[in-house]
């Protein structure tokens, strides 16, 4: 997912849920800041990669990739495999809605939802991500997550084909669930008053998801919401009063996720 389902969407299912502005904002901060935090030589943890040239490091993909964006899931077959909504991601979800902590369960939100749009890969640099073969000019791009795919699982709007499955993917079916499954977590973090994704909430979002320009998308996002608000106006100031409180919440929340995975088989490109 980008920035208009981790921050815009995220903070205005939140105020649709009850949740006042001011922890609104900081559960979608944290939900957006995880895909920002990507320079580990400033801050001892970063939870995203910015250069992808980088995410071939074995490092990168044990600590940063797997615990924060490929959580593994279900499948029998390949147990690093991300699937939608899956055991780990509510473990961490539901241990983030414990603690009461917006900053930490923003992070977790964030990794549930991912599992939606990066489902089907994996967070490791292995051939089960190859979507081509060695001739194609995407050749030159890591067999790690979606990379061969670029951007493709990750937009709102678009159909694309999985060239592995053959599978056609419709993106607006998979943020339509994420955006379900993100909102009943955002009515349990708020001890769950009985408040429902009405149909009216969901016939607003279907029209949004179809809109094809990305910022008219998120100034949709933004009057769905009810409040004037912008990612870089917030990030400047969230940075300053809680990036120190960000790093230790990503610090738990990468402990947990290694921990969930210790007992997964690892395979010679793993080591």
């Amino acid at each position: 997912m980008q920035k208009d389902v981790h921050f815009y969407l995220t903070y205005a299912l939140a105020r649709k849920a009850g949740i006042n502005a001011d922890f609104a904002l900081k559960i979608a901060w944290a939900d957006q800041h995880t895909d920002d935090l990507t320079k580990t030589e400033l801050y001892g943890l970063q939870t995203q990669s910015a250069i992808i040239g980088n995410w071939s490091d074995k490092t990168i993909q044990r600590l940063v990739l797997v615990p924060f964006h490929f959580i593994p899931g279900d499948d029998k077959n390949n147990p690093w495999k991300v699937t939608a909504n899956n055991k780990n991601a509510n473990i961490l979800t539901t241990k983030a809605i414990d603690s009461q902590n917006e900053l930490l369960f923003g992070i977790a939100l964030h990794t549930m939802q991912d599992t939606f749009s990066h489902q089907g890969f994996t967070g490791w640099d292995e051939e089960f991500n190859a979507c081509f073969p060695w001739y194609y000019i995407q050749s030159n791009l890591p067999n790690i997550g979606h990379a061969e795919m670029q951007a493709m699982p990750d937009i709102v709007n678009i159909v694309w084909t999985d060239p592995r499955t053959g599978e056609l993917i419709d993106n607006k079916v998979r943020v339509m669930q994420c955006a379900i499954k993100t909102f009943n977590l955002l009515t349990a973090f708020r001890d769950g008053l009985g408040i429902q994704f009405s149909v009216s909430m969901q016939s607003q979002l279907r029209e949004i998801f179809q809109i094809t320009n990305y910022d008219r998308r998120k100034d949709a996002l933004i009057e769905f919401s009810g409040d004037k608000i912008r990612y870089g106006e917030i990030n400047k100031e969230f940075k300053t009063w809680y990036l120190q409180d960000f790093i230790q919440a990503a610090n738990q929340h990468q402990s947990v996720a290694i921990k969930l995975m210790k007992d997964l088989p690892v395979s010679e490109n793993q080591d």
